[in-house]
């Protein structure tokens, strides 16, 4: 239950973060005239994009659960795990403000030829889902944590939950924002645009 709670107070965090990439797959939608399709059509793509993040959420959650099974890790190895992320997450923020531009060489980044690959796959799919399922693999610090945690169960099926449970939470306030945003219509799109 204390991870559903963690996804419902991290939402907050997912909404400041994600908001953008979040509203992005529902205005093209709210541009059109969705009153023909109905509402419950108008929120497809908020349901796509959610259940894209929950899936996968809880696959990587099975997946390093399951390395967690392999490797074991000491109290001080997750310590110092926990610290290198909070350092990531300390250099990506200076990054946004833009103080130390060399530092951008820092940042993690995805493999050159594994971004083409996705931006090929994301030109051919314009479905919420798909950018849903990529929310998995931003380098985001609650997201990270939870990945953290998830490995130290040591097992893939408890990992998948406590991540599965994590997502559940944040589903709410992302999945509002969304309503919220089509349900405002086609007259708003442009200014929220």
């Amino acid at each position: 239950g204390m991870l559903f709670v963690i996804g419902l107070i991290t939402s907050v965090h997912c909404v400041a973060m994600c908001g953008g990439i979040n509203l992005s797959q529902f205005i093209p939608y709210t541009a059109g005239d969705s009153t023909e399709k109905g509402r419950l059509s108008a929120l497809r793509p908020t349901f796509l994009y959610n259940l894209g993040r929950v899936l996968s959420y809880t696959v990587i959650g099975f997946v390093v659960g399951a390395l967690g099974s392999v490797f074991t890790f000491s109290t001080t190895l997750q310590g110092i795990l926990k610290l290198i992320a909070g350092l990531f997450m300390v250099i990506m923020g200076i990054n946004m403000l833009g103080i130390f531009p060399w530092l951008r060489k820092l940042n993690p980044r995805m493999p050159g030829f594994l971004a083409k690959r996705v931006y090929k796959e994301k030109a051919k799919s314009n479905s919420p889902l798909f950018v849903g399922l990529l929310n998995g693999f931003m380098p985001c610090g609650p997201l990270q944590a939870m990945q953290i945690y998830a490995l130290s169960t040591g097992n893939p099926f408890s990992g998948a939950l406590s991540m599965l449970l994590f997502s559940l939470g944040t589903v709410p306030l992302m999945f509002g924002l969304g309503a919220l945003s089509t349900g405002l219509g086609k007259k708003f799109a442009g200014k929220i645009m």
